[in-house]
């Protein structure tokens, strides 16, 4: 038995309607913060990448070493050095020790590319959704006081249904996600 498709609604231009991207940004802030955090407050910087992401990703290690290296280049621009990962007390003891002023720690939670495909009985028979995920926790400590300058956690999901969101969008969507939180002057 063959079934008609109504000729008002054709598969094309289901397609092109649902094919848009959505952008879904969501902050947790621990501690008051006016966003984006002004990178001029926080003067020459102690930057301090932190991969902290699922166990469950497969490519963990390489998402990692990613992530580091986007972060990195994106806030080259920043005055200061990188540093290790350590305890509050340590990281602002180096950053005093070596005349900066704030200690800016970025921990990458979540750095994923993830999707499902769906084939059913139904119009239309196929469909499939991709999104790319980036959840990053920023601290910015001043070096000088300890005092708390930010505190907050952003997490941005970008995807849908008929979209394709590959792995190769998760740089960008790092970069952008970085934009948002931190205002060049």
């Amino acid at each position: 038995m063959r079934l008609p498709l109504p000729s008002s609604l054709p598969m094309a231009f289901c397609l092109v309607l649902a094919a848009c991207a959505q952008t879904r940004v969501t902050d947790h802030a621990v501690s008051p913060a006016s966003l984006p955090v002004d990178a001029e407050r926080l003067g020459r910087t102690l930057l301090v990448v932190e991969p902290a992401l699922p166990g469950d990703d497969q490519d963990r290690d390489s998402h990692a070493a990613e992530a580091t290296q986007v972060i990195r280049e994106s806030l080259a621009v920043l005055p200061g050095r990188t540093g290790p990962s350590g305890s509050d007390e340590s990281l602002l003891a180096l950053a005093r020790s070596s005349g900066l002023d704030s200690v800016l720690i970025i921990r990458v939670e979540e750095y994923a590319r993830r999707g499902n495909l769906y084939v059913a009985l139904a119009v239309p028979p196929v469909s499939w959704d991709t999104k790319t995920t980036v959840s990053l926790r920023l601290r910015a400590l001043d070096a000088r006081t300890g005092e708390v300058i930010a505190d907050l956690r952003r997490d941005r999901v970008r995807g849908g249904l008929y979209t394709d969101r590959t792995a190769g969008d998760l740089p960008d969507e790092l970069r952008e996600t970085l934009r948002s939180l931190l205002a060049k002057g």
